[in-house]
């Protein structure tokens, strides 16, 4: 049967028709369908010419190029945003958290290699020492508190004494920031040295001294005892000079007692004395003796000196009776318990982390009220958050935006200080050049405390030698190789970078010793040598903790009432317990490990409710006991592997599945530890079923 041609039949064939004229109103159509063959010999004609056109058709595109994959002679290469069926790399319980350690002069390769392999996490990576963070967490939850000690002490040297007063910048970066809170790792510094300190005498090693050479260090700080550490470890005999009668540095005397206990200090340095540091205290250098002494005795020296005056800002009155320096305040109050303010009001002029050491001392000491003024903003003050809420917690009252106009006295007196209003301090550029304004306010005080900055006092160490100060009595030092103008004679810490925090000065005394160490093996100081690396990571805001679960949340440190704490100089943190330090260890999330840890974050996220995951936490069997997945729901988003903190969870090229029934649809988690490489997913499950007999 045919289909007539309608009223439009009188137009070209449709084969020829060209566009519609525009002024149409229709399209020109012609249709001509039949299911009736032509008889006769045309018909028989037509065939064999349509048969002879396939033909043709075919042999030529046989002649042409190729226009499909022949598999499985020619692979498909997978677009790397590809989804096929998930692995897991490892499993908590089966494989072993990697361990960041290596020789101190190799460690900045040795990391720089893990961060280009994506495989450092943040919280290392974050930290100026690069400290295996994930490491301690690891040893702390299998119940391994010595070792978890010793690996950090590796790079931080004192983890009693860093686990109180650290900034804790691993925190920062903790990738835990991203779902709920941090993990507590300067805490964990804490219980790590507590735990330890039961087992200390029965643990610590003396090293053997296997070189010749010996290294003078001048000056007992945390730089200075790291760079006698590292050098210890590779050898040297170190010998260390401290002036004042007990070590420390600026940890002894800048760093009040109530964050930091003396006899946490005294015993980690007391523990490097043991392993072999040759120390010797109430000698200053180039008073008692000279310099040139020690570059005639040792093969190299160390300045590790640290800051050891104040600086004060000249503004009318300053030199009346009744201002102080900080580090002199700080001192008195540390070491006597009196810095000369019973019964006094006294004014701190600063923003820092040490004019709240100031403020906060000065309560303890008896002072009647405390008063801190800084040209800052209450949300741009330069010291630690944590650190101005305790302050005001204990009374100090903050006046912020305000800077230094006089000190107001009578007869040589303090009387007060009179300040004037900032507007702001820096300028567009980011430079320091504070803008004040019009208003003035006067203050009544009795005395003044100046915190805004400290300085080297270094003429009498390096007089008699070739070393030589700059127009600011600083000493010309290489921040990279931390050298001096003579060969033999290197320098680290605060004397180098200014005012910093303690692991940062641990940082430069790592780098300096290296410096050494290729000095006296006749090595050159940059060749192949690696950089500290300064690794950069996401930055997250803080997680919404609406409705999260309190298993998930960070254990906060229990301190000790304001009222109570700001009478004496007692421990304001109190510490945290054994099961909450076991806990805490337990939400390492063992970043870029390769290994699951059940963190369940992948469950959590999948939006078909694919993986169903468990583990548990006994310290010394901690074990994922289950991870499955469910392919007849997984949709193959991968959002899943885009959330696993540790990339133990990948995604595959497995998009075939070589089994058909329903129930082998779950992979269970030895299916999950398959290889991932080619294109099926048969895995466990299938070969259990084929070897039972339930599938043929």
């Amino acid at each position: 049967m045919a289909v007539k041609p309608d009223e439009y039949t009188d137009v070209p064939e449709h084969g020829h028709v060209g566009a519609p004229a525009h002024e149409s109103d229709t399209v020109p159509l012609h249709i001509n369908v039949s299911d009736e063959d032509r008889g006769g010999v045309g018909g028989f004609v037509d065939s064999w010419k349509s048969l002879l056109t396939g033909m043709k058709i075919t042999g030529m595109r046989a002649l042409g190029p190729d226009k499909t994959l022949r598999y499985p002679d020619e692979k498909v290469t997978l677009s790397p945003r590809w989804r096929g069926a998930l692995v897991l790399k490892g499993v908590l319980g089966r494989d072993e958290i990697p361990i960041i350690r290596d020789e101190s002069t190799k460690y900045n390769a040795f990391i720089d290699d893990l961060y280009k392999q994506e495989r450092l996490p943040p919280c290392a990576g974050n930290c100026p020492v690069n400290v295996d963070a994930r490491g301690q967490s690891y040893y702390l939850a299998e119940g391994m508190s010595a070792e978890a000690y010793e690996l950090v002490r590796e790079r931080n040297i004192m983890p009693g004494v860093l686990g109180r007063i650290c900034h804790h910048p691993c925190e920062t970066a903790c990738r835990r920031n991203y779902y709920d809170e941090p993990i507590s790792i300067r805490p964990l510094h804490r219980f790590a040295y507590e735990e330890y300190a039961k087992v200390r005498e029965e643990r610590v090693k003396v090293f053997k001294f296997t070189r010749d050479e010996k290294v003078a260090v001048i000056g007992s700080g945390p730089s200075g005892l790291a760079a006698a550490l590292d050098l210890m470890a590779l050898g040297y005999r170190v010998v260390m000079y401290e002036k004042e009668h007990s070590p420390g540095g600026a940890l002894l005397s800048g760093v009040p007692s109530y964050r930091l206990p003396r006899e946490v200090l005294s015993t980690e340095i007391n523990s490097l004395v043991q392993m072999g540091l040759d120390l010797r205290v109430g000698i200053e250098i180039g008073k008692d003796v000279p310099i040139d002494h020690l570059l005639g005795e040792f093969d190299a020296v160390l300045i590790a000196a640290g800051l050891q005056t104040s600086r004060i800002i000249p503004v009318p009155g300053h030199d009346a009776q009744g201002v102080q320096g900080a580090l002199d305040f700080l001192k008195g109050a540390n070491w006597k318990g009196d810095a000369g303010v019973k019964g006094k009001r006294v004014m701190v002029i600063g923003g820092g982390n040490v004019a709240v050491d100031v403020a906060r001392c000065a309560l303890r000491v008896g002072a009647t009220e405390v008063r801190l003024a800084c040209l800052e903003g209450d949300q741009e003050m330069p010291c630690h958050p944590w650190e101005i809420e305790e302050a005001l917690d204990e009374g100090v009252i903050a006046m912020c935006s305000l800077g230094p106009h006089e000190v107001v006295t009578s007869e040589g007196v303090v009387t007060g200080m009179k300040m004037r209003e900032c507007l702001s301090v820096f300028d567009e550029m980011g430079r320091f050049a504070p803008n004040y304004g019009e208003g003035y306010t006067e203050v009544e005080c009795d005395v003044v405390v100046f915190a805004v900055g400290t300085a080297p006092v270094l003429g009498d160490l390096v007089a008699g030698s070739d070393l030589e100060l700059n127009e600011r009595g600083i000493l010309p030092v290489d921040g990279t190789l931390f050298t001096t103008a003579m060969p033999n004679v290197f320098a680290s810490g605060e004397v180098v970078t200014g005012p910093g925090s303690a692991i940062g000065s641990i940082a430069t005394g790592h780098e300096a010793a290296t410096s050494i160490h290729r000095y006296l093996s006749g090595a050159s100081l940059t060749e192949n040598r690696i950089p500290r690396p300064v690794p950069v990571y996401e930055k997250y805001q803080q997680a919404a903790l609406d409705g999260v679960e309190e298993s998930r949340r960070r254990v906060e440190m229990p301190m000790a009432k304001p009222e109570a704490r700001r009478v004496d100089f007692r421990q304001v943190e109190l510490g945290i317990t054994h099961l909450e330090a076991l806990n805490e260890a337990a939400r390492c999330l063992r970043c870029q490990s390769e290994v699951c840890v059940g963190c369940t974050f992948c469950a959590r996220t999948c939006p078909d409710y694919a993986i169903q995951v468990q583990r548990v936490d006994d310290p010394g069997g901690r074990a994922l006991t289950r991870y499955d997945l469910d392919l007849s729901k997984c949709s193959f988003c991968g959002l899943c592997a885009e959330q696993c903190p540790t990339n133990a969870l990948c995604n595959t090229g497995q998009y075939e599945l070589s089994f058909y029934r329903r129930d082998l649809m779950v992979f269970d988690r030895d299916e999950m530890l398959r290889d991932g490489g080619g294109t099926r997913a048969t895995g466990a499950d299938a070969v259990r079923a084929i070897e039972s007999g339930e599938v043929q």
